[in-house]
């Protein structure tokens, strides 16, 4: 197998280890600015941080009208595009070259 496909998988790789970071400013600005939001995201979900996802997903960071807290956001919206769009390069990276 060529060696081009790693690299793809490389950059979803790093992706996801950022993506731990991207949430952890998501969700200190959360704490800080809007403490009462935060407990309410964290008693949602009965997992670590989904609820969080949640509240990124659902939009539901937009009514709070935070600038810092969006750009953290958006920040993380991207940062799940090119994880998205590295993974599809992936696949078909792989599908091409077990076909040639």
């Amino acid at each position: 197998m060529p060696s081009y496909i790693l690299i793809p998988f490389a950059v979803f790789f790093v992706c996801c280890l950022s993506q731990f970071w991207f949430t952890k400013k998501v969700r200190d600005a959360l704490i800080e600015r809007h403490p009462k939001t935060f407990r309410a995201v964290e008693k949602s979900s009965i997992f670590p941080h989904r609820g969080i996802g949640r509240f990124t997903q659902n939009n539901q960071y937009k009514e709070l009208r935070d600038e810092n807290l969006n750009r953290h956001v958006r920040n993380l919206k991207r940062l799940h595009l090119v994880a998205i769009t590295s993974w599809l390069a992936y696949v078909i990276a792989i599908f091409t070259a077990a076909s040639s």
